[in-house]
């Protein structure tokens, strides 16, 4: 019974004239997603990006991966790295044990795909983006 009068009281509290007033004013607490966004936080672990000048298909990324997210294929004559993004855990141990720094996570969280197909990071004439079928 006590909680209920707790509830009336918060609403009689808000839904007064001035209650409303006070509230029409008010910022929203909330963003109009995807047209606002809040800054991604500092170490933010998203997107996988690779500089393939950097890279020379020693592979220990595919090594080191828990999840088996990563594999070699062959692009243009040479072996690099390509990321299945559905399969990633987001540990960046392929980052941190990457002996020349060419895969990095960056802070891009925006990642939607309508199929498994486009969660695969690989290489194409477009450098290194989603792959499509």
């Amino acid at each position: 019974m006590r909680k209920m009068g707790y509830l009336a009281d918060k609403f009689s509290r808000t839904f007064t004239p001035f209650g409303i007033l006070k509230n029409l004013f008010r910022k929203p607490m909330t963003l109009q997603f995807p047209y606002e966004t809040l800054p991604p936080v500092e170490g933010y672990r998203g997107r996988h990006t690779i500089d393939l000048e950097k890279c020379d298909g020693c592979f220990v990324c595919s090594m080191i991966c828990p999840n088996k997210a990563i594999w070699p294929v062959e692009f243009k004559g040479r072996k690099y790295p390509q990321v299945n993004l559905g399969k990633c855990c987001w540990c960046q141990l392929c980052e941190e044990y990457c002996p020349n720094e060419a895969i990095k996570l960056t802070p891009h969280a925006m990642m939607v795909t309508m199929d498994k197909e486009s969660a695969i990071l690989g290489l194409g004439e477009e450098g290194f983006v989603p792959r499509h079928h």
